[in-house]
C-alpha cells in the first residue's frame, strides 16, 4: 500500500470516528449548540477573529466530548464493574468536557453579548 493510500485511509477511519460520535446523546447536543453558535456569528456578521475563536471554542468542546466518550467506552470494555479507579476517571473526563464548554459560553458571552444586548 502506498503511503497515499495509507494516509487517505487514515482519514476513512477518523471520519468514521466522527460519525460513531454522533451516535452519543451529549456530542450532538454539543454540536447542535456549537453549529448554532457559529451559524450566529455569520449572521451577525461578527469580525472575523471572533468567529475563529467561535469555531475554535466550538471544535475543542466536540473534541473534548469525543475523547470522553472514547475513553468510557474503552473503560467500559476493561470492566463492567463499579471499581472506584473507573468512577474518578470517568468523571475527570466529564470534567475536562464540563471545563471546555463553561469556558466556551463565557467566551460566547463577550463576543455575541455586544451584538445582542442593546
Amino acid at each position: 500500500m502506498t503511503w497515499l493510500k495509507k494516509f487517505l485511509k487514515s482519514f476513512a477511519y477518523a471520519f468514521q470516528g466522527i460519525c460513531e460520535a454522533f451516535s452519543e446523546r451529549n456530542f450532538s447536543i454539543q454540536l447542535v449548540i456549537g453549529t448554532i453558535a457559529v451559524t450566529a456569528s455569520f449572521v451577525l456578521n461578527i469580525p472575523m477573529f471572533q468567529k475563529m475563536i467561535v469555531v475554535l471554542c466550538t471544535a475543542l468542546v466536540l473534541a473534548t466530548e469525543a475523547m470522553n466518550s472514547a475513553i468510557e467506552r474503552l473503560l467500559n470494555f476493561i470492566s463492567r464493574e463499579h471499581l472506584e479507579e473507573i468512577r474518578a476517571i470517568k468523571d475527570l473526563m466529564a470534567g475536562a468536557v464540563l471545563i471546555f464548554a463553561i469556558a466556551s459560553f463565557i467566551i460566547g458571552i463577550w463576543i455575541f453579548g455586544k451584538f445582542l444586548l442593546p
